[in-house]
């Protein structure tokens, strides 16, 4: 490469760099924060501080409407949340009805002789069923 083209290529980070801060300024970063009455006097002090007031004003309101917007999605997130934790209890309300009632139906059969214990049976297990299915119609 000639020096021109060194000059614009694109320079590869260092492994070792630092992360760079979106905002803020360096320049006056090792600056002593603490001022005498006499630099307090001069206008260039003034200009600068009141550029301070200004940009953290300015990005005081850029950040708050991210805050709101943080506080919508934190809500929406949490009513989401108890939306898939209420289907979850009714999948398993479903799952749990499903079961038994067929396992008692099923168990009618052998105590269809006794009287009146295979009918109660078969509808005590017939009703679960039923009620397994509204419950997954309902969720709908």
């Amino acid at each position: 490469m000639t020096e021109e083209n060194q000059d614009l290529a694109p320079e590869e980070p260092s492994e070792e760099a630092a992360p760079t801060q979106a905002k803020g300024r360096r320049a006056f970063k090792n600056v002593p924060r603490e001022f005498s009455d006499e630099e307090l006097s001069s206008p260039a002090v003034h200009r600068f501080l009141i550029n301070d007031i200004d940009r953290l004003e300015q990005d005081n309101v850029d950040l708050s409407g991210f805050q709101e917007e943080y506080y919508k999605a934190d809500k929406k997130a949490a009513v989401l949340t108890e939306k898939l934790k209420a289907n979850v209890a009714q999948d398993v309300a479903f799952g749990v009805f499903l079961t038994v009632g067929a396992a008692l139906m099923s168990f009618a059969v052998p105590l269809w002789v006794h009287q009146p214990f295979g009918l109660v049976s078969l509808s005590i297990g017939s009703i679960l069923v039923i009620g397994g299915i509204i419950c997954k119609v309902v969720r709908r």
